[in-house]
């Protein structure tokens, strides 16, 4: 009771007008670093902000869109400086509006937003929102790569005896054609910030959008033309969140069916295979598994943070209603549509498990399958390789008979051969006497040393190969023994 008492006593202050000013002068009745907030220096997350470039650098790149609804009359404008800023706000200053919207956007997703830090802070002094929306700003910064897709900085709820806030981010999935090939769904992030003055009924918001055309964005601005909706608006201030969630929430169920489908198709391909015919997946088909396991996995901690950011609301809602700001009905309304939304986040979430554990079962499916293949045509090899042995063990049998065959014949050819040559051997026809002539040296001086030179090639050809043989199982062990080394 005692830290509850404490906690009251500091939220019960009001906010300083300059956030990045922790002194307890500008403070009063709380603790002197402001130690009850989530962002107790402020001055560290403006340096991360900066480090992050979450905010650009080229003047003529800021672009804020404000809203300012008042009884009768809606004044939409687009500033681009400091100075425009600072006018508007002294001259808009003189009479409250019902409801203020302020956006800023980026120019893609993976940019700076489009204001400077200046521009920034001159936004949060106005407002006097909490310092806990630089928590929230730090989301949109320059990227390289996808990084904090799944990240989703904690809903914040604060809530005094002059104010209620809230801020969250919230995650979404985003149809975006592009090259062929490549996945068309992405996930983007909106970032909300409310603030609802209790002593003047007076709802505050600034939104961080993607994109220069978000749809939410322009759904809202045409939304805030109509008296009807402003009205409605005014008597349920949570009814914006409802805008913002109707427009992304349901593209997360077209983005599981997306993966889905994929999964389903490759599934069915690789079921119906044979192994003796040509495979219909192979290594791509296995990265595109991946693929769709990887994000589906990314999915569980976004539908948990969206789950969070629902009962968030809930806290916002009911702090509403014990105030009597709201009435009963609309009170009872938005605590239905919030339920449902939590419901339906479940259930996407629960699809994106089945859908996680389908796309891992099938990646090894596809894995044994190629292994299976692998295997297959490992011992077709095996057994081609086994048929060419065998029928080289034939040839070699063949070839052992032929050469048998041709040393018992050889020393009569060459008896043969040798008497048959006319020029050294002739037949008496007197009395069938064999005659040797005399130039029969000329045969033994020529194939003797003919025969002596093949010997030696032979020789020194089958030396010179196991000298490099040799060679070569000595290079190995030496480089063997350095390795031990």
């Amino acid at each position: 009771m005692e830290l509850e008492s404490m906690t009251a006593r500091a939220t019960d202050a009001p906010a300083s007008e300059n956030p990045g000013d922790t002194s307890a002068s500008n403070v009063p009745g709380l603790d002197p670093l402001g130690l009850y907030s989530l962002v107790p220096f402020p001055d560290d997350h403006w340096t991360r902000a900066e480090a992050r470039n979450c905010f650009t650098t080229e003047q003529d790149n800021v672009q804020v869109t404000l809203s300012d609804v008042r009884p009768g009359n809606n004044e939409i404008r687009t500033l681009e400086s400091l100075a425009e800023l600072r006018a508007w706000n002294a001259n808009s200053g003189r009479t409250e509006s019902d409801l203020r919207v302020i956006s800023v956007d980026q120019i893609f997703s993976w940019s700076p937003l489009n204001v400077t830090r200046q521009v920034f802070q001159e936004i949060v002094n106005i407002t006097r929102a909490s310092p806990e929306i630089l928590e929230h700003s730090l989301a949109f910064c320059e990227k390289g790569v996808g990084i904090e897709e799944t990240f989703s900085s904690a809903p914040i709820f604060k809530s005094n005896g002059h104010s209620i806030e809230v801020a969250y981010v919230l995650k979404y999935a985003f149809y975006k054609p592009g090259e062929y090939g490549m996945d068309p769904w992405i996930i983007r992030q909106t970032a909300v910030y409310q603030k609802y003055e209790t002593e003047t009924d007076r709802s505050t918001w600034i939104f961080f959008n993607p994109t220069l055309d978000c749809a939410f964005q322009e759904r809202l601005t045409t939304l805030l033309q109509d008296p009807s909706q402003v009205q409605a608006f005014k008597s349920q201030p949570l009814l914006i969140h409802n805008i913002l969630f109707g427009t992304f929430f349901p593209l997360w169920r077209d983005y599981l069916a997306h993966h889905e489908r994929k999964i389903l198709t490759i599934a069915g391909t690789n079921m119906a295979q044979r192994l003796e015919e040509e495979l219909r997946v192979n290594h791509e088909t296995l990265n595109t598994v991946r693929h769709a396991e990887a994000r589906c996995l990314s999915l569980v901690p976004i539908f948990r943070s969206l789950q969070k950011n629902f009962q968030t609301l809930h806290y916002f809602n009911d702090a509403l209603a014990e105030r009597k700001i709201t009435q009963q009905s609309d009170s009872h309304a938005m605590k239905q549509l919030l339920c449902n939304y939590i419901s339906m986040a479940d259930a996407y979430s629960q699809q994106s498990e089945f859908l996680k554990s389908r796309a891992a079962c099938l990646a090894v499916s596809i894995t044994d399958t190629l292994s299976f293949k692998d295997s297959h045509t490992a011992k077709g090899q095996s057994q081609y390789m086994l048929d060419l042995t065998l029928s080289t063990v034939d040839d070699s049998t063949t070839v052992r008979v032929i050469t048998i065959v041709t040393l018992i014949y050889l020393p009569s050819t060459f008896m043969a051969t040798l008497l048959g040559m006319n020029s050294f051997f002739e037949m008496d026809p007197n009395n069938h006497n064999l005659i040797v002539s005399q130039q029969f040296w000329i045969y033994v001086v020529l194939s003797v040393p003919l025969t002596a030179a093949t010997l030696l090639y032979w020789w020194f050809s089958k030396n010179a190969t196991q000298r490099a043989k040799s060679k070569s199982k000595e290079d190995t062990m030496e480089r063997g023994s350095l390795y031990d080394y």
